[in-house]
């Protein structure tokens, strides 16, 4: 605790107690109900540092959101490096639901830069496959490659999963508007 106040922490608090325990839980998973009073939409971004870079990561995902005229929430488990920065938007906006998915993209990358992955508990899933390039070297993705066709050759299970192709099948954001993806022509709603 020494560590944080030294740090410039605006306040400290430890658990007296199992009650205070769950009051401070149930703080931090009230959360995500937050950030919909103040925006109609947030991207969950899920990447693991090491927690000696959190300081430096935290400012970069501060620059990062910044720049691209965003604002972020950070909920993060110190303990293990688990970072959820969650980029706050209005789908409504023309572009700026673009603007999300660029910043966490750098995101990520930063996450990979610093010695972890962008990936922490959530898996890689349709949104990340692309930046699997940020932390496995192109011999690593082939040989993930070749071992999936040993088991698939037919290609029949779960098409253009994992692996990056030109094509993605992706559904998120509102019904009412195409994603990005899907208007540059780089994803297809079913």
């Amino acid at each position: 605790m020494a560590a944080c106040v030294e740090a410039g922490a605006r306040e400290v608090r430890m658990a007296k107690d199992e009650a205070e325990r769950q009051l401070l839980w149930k703080g931090r998973k009230s959360a995500f109900g937050a950030y919909g009073r103040v925006s109609p939409a947030y991207m969950v971004m899920d990447g693991v540092i090491p927690r000696t870079k959190l300081p430096y990561v935290l400012r970069r995902v501060n620059e990062i959101v910044a720049a691209a005229n965003l604002r972020v929430g950070n909920v993060f488990h110190a303990g293990d490096g688990n970072l959820h920065p969650n980029i706050l938007y209005d789908p409504r906006r023309p572009g700026e639901e673009a603007r999300v998915v660029q910043a966490g993209a750098e995101i990520l990358k930063v996450c990979a830069e610093v010695g972890g992955s962008i990936s922490g508990e959530h898996g890689i899933g349709l949104e990340k496959m692309d930046y699997m390039p940020f932390i496995f070297s192109p011999a690593d993705l082939a040989t993930m490659h070749r071992v999936k066709e040993a088991f698939n050759p037919r290609g029949l299970c779960n098409p253009g999963k994992i692996f990056p192709t030109k094509k993605a099948c992706v559904e998120t954001g509102p019904a009412y508007r195409a994603h990005p993806i899907e208007e540059q022509g780089l994803a297809q709603r079913f």
